[in-house]
């Protein structure tokens, strides 16, 4: 009992950092918001507040800042509180994890906390920003200066009392695998002032790879009251989970009112007379722009495309004697490199409502993570999208799944897809050969009435980013509204004209709109299985 007590005494000096002093109430949006903050907590108006704008042409180089020492950051065993404070979910960390190089004085950790975004399809909940752009959410490591202060009671407001330690999170396609265990257990601490233990705890995992970049800036606490007491640490390079992971991050806790814990952010201060400073020289987009100037301009580009190259459309069939439609063969699409105004639309003619699904198609790419071959979204962005890369990436439904093969090769190379709703069961071949089931999205109907795009991810569909772009080649790429059978999957990779084509997309059939500079190529692309030898026909 007399351990419970201590905890729990601990746990609640930790929570004025994302919860207020002695349980005042505030909120970031409502009766009491970030914008009236200062009425009631005069700090929250000061002149050094945080968060900021980090503006990269404006920081100041400092080459002789000292790098961090983390001490302690590694796999801890013990008992780590784990708790919904109705802000935010916040870890009680050990008193052995330090930073014991980077400052004048070692800082020992206390807590780490996250914000993130969701509201209205809010996509990116950062507290601070880089040229104006939002990541999608940011976790802080709090310490407080344990040389000159005795407790973290003492250090809150004194101007050396705190450092914390900032890193940006981005979403991708494969799951953070740090992360797995932390994210599951959201749903135990779901409403406010639940808790869980954690028995085990790496720190150093969780963080960005390179901790030799960041940017230094003297400011406060992001929530009331607000104490100008905080150096901050934010590194540049970001830590990447899954869409998956960000969206059970932003709709699993709820708040004080029992709602949704969404957008958990304080929007940027003015950075006033200060000065933001680097370990390293910040790279800025071509010609100097920083990043939003570079997407103001890419938007434009894309407009410009959309509006001069809708015209150039393949006609990918010609009519046969019979008044048909004989595919055009071969059809190769070239991707030369990765941007974000290189896709192909799919003018789809047969609804894409799928209780079941096969894609197949024949590509040739380079050794790189991340390649969208196809997206379908309607109001979702992920109702369908199949990447590859060192494993392929399948998309259903909002939930991702990785199917991993092991064939590491630059030549042409076979993939089909299958996918049924009653039991979930997902399967990858690869050329002709099928590798472990994996579920997904048990009885769910993909539903009609949305875009399909071939080479580009529809998440960053209006150009903010290029790692989910394609490039490469791509040939025969069919999706069929049932389950082939093992013979017609291996038939995919035969030189007969003749093999069953999709009913949903039968290349060389469906028309193709080509934005981007994506290039049409007449290349023959075929397998042939000769004694487990395969062949590839151009």
């Amino acid at each position: 009992m007399e351990q419970l007590t201590l905890v729990l005494l601990f746990v609640t000096s930790l929570n004025f950092a994302s919860a207020g002093v002695d349980g005042d109430y505030w909120t970031y949006s409502g009766e009491l918001d970030q914008k009236h903050w200062a009425e009631k907590y005069h700090d929250c108006g000061g002149q050094q507040q945080s968060p900021i704008d980090i503006q990269r042409r404006k920081v100041r180089y400092s080459p002789r800042m000292q790098q961090l020492e983390l001490t302690g950051y590694e796999d801890i065993r013990g008992s780590f509180l784990m708790k919904n404070n109705g802000h935010s979910v916040e870890i009680q960390l050990p008193s052995t994890m330090k930073i014991t190089k980077g400052f004048p004085h070692q800082y020992t950790a206390v807590q780490m906390h996250l914000h993130w975004g969701g509201w209205d399809l809010e996509a990116s909940g950062s507290e601070h920003t880089m040229d104006g752009i939002r990541y999608m959410a940011e976790l802080h490591v709090v310490h407080y200066n344990s040389e000159k202060y005795p407790s973290f009671e003492e250090a809150k407001n004194k101007p050396d009392g705190l450092a914390v330690l900032a890193f940006f999170f981005e979403d991708g396609h494969f799951e953070n695998t740090y992360y797995s265990d932390f994210i599951s257990n959201l749903a135990n601490i779901k409403y406010v002032g639940q808790s869980m233990s954690i028995s085990n705890l790496n720190v150093l995992s969780m963080l960005s790879e390179n901790l030799s970049h960041f940017y230094r800036y003297k400011g406060s606490l992001t929530t009331p009251p607000c104490f100008e007491s905080v150096m901050w640490t934010v590194f540049d390079t970001p830590i990447t989970l899954s869409h998956n992971q960000i969206r059970k991050l932003e709709s699993t806790l709820m708040d004080h009112d029992n709602k949704t814990l969404w957008n958990d952010y304080r929007m940027a201060q003015p950075l006033n007379e200060r000065v933001v400073e680097s370990t390293f020289l910040p790279r800025l987009s071509k010609g100097g722009m920083c990043r939003q100037e570079e997407i103001e301009a890419k938007l434009k580009r894309i407009e410009s495309l959309i509006l001069s190259l809708d015209k150039k459309a393949v006609q990918a069939s010609r009519p046969s004697s019979t008044g048909g439609k004989q595919p055009i063969s071969p059809l190769v699409l070239y991707f030369p490199q990765k941007n974000v105004e290189s896709f192909a639309v799919v003018n789809l003619t047969h609804p894409m409502e799928l209780k079941s699904f096969t894609a197949c198609m024949n590509v040739q790419i380079p050794p790189i993570r991340d390649l969208t071959v196809l997206s379908y979204s309607t109001s979702h962005d992920n109702e369908l999208m199949i990447s590859l890369g060192s494993e392929v990436g399948l998309w259903i439904g909002d939930e991702f799944v990785n199917l991993s093969f092991d064939l590491p090769s630059s030549d042409w190379t076979n993939y089909c897809l299958t996918w049924a709703s009653h039991n979930g069961g997902a399967e990858l071949w690869v050329n002709g050969v099928v590798g472990k089931e994996r579920y997904i999205r048990t009885g769910y109907i993909i539903p009609a009435g949305g875009r399909l795009i071939l080479g580009k991810d529809q998440d960053g569909f209006l150009g903010i980013s290029v790692n989910d772009a394609f490039v490469g080649h791509m040939s025969d790429v069919n999706i069929w509204d049932y389950v082939l059978t093992e013979g017609e999957i291996v038939e995919q990779m035969s030189c007969d004209n003749g093999k069953v084509k999709g009913n949903v997309l039968s290349w060389g059939v469906t028309q193709l709109s080509l934005y981007g500079g994506v290039q049409l190529q007449g290349e023959q692309v075929c397998h042939r299985d000769n004694n487990n030898n395969r062949e590839t026909e151009k």
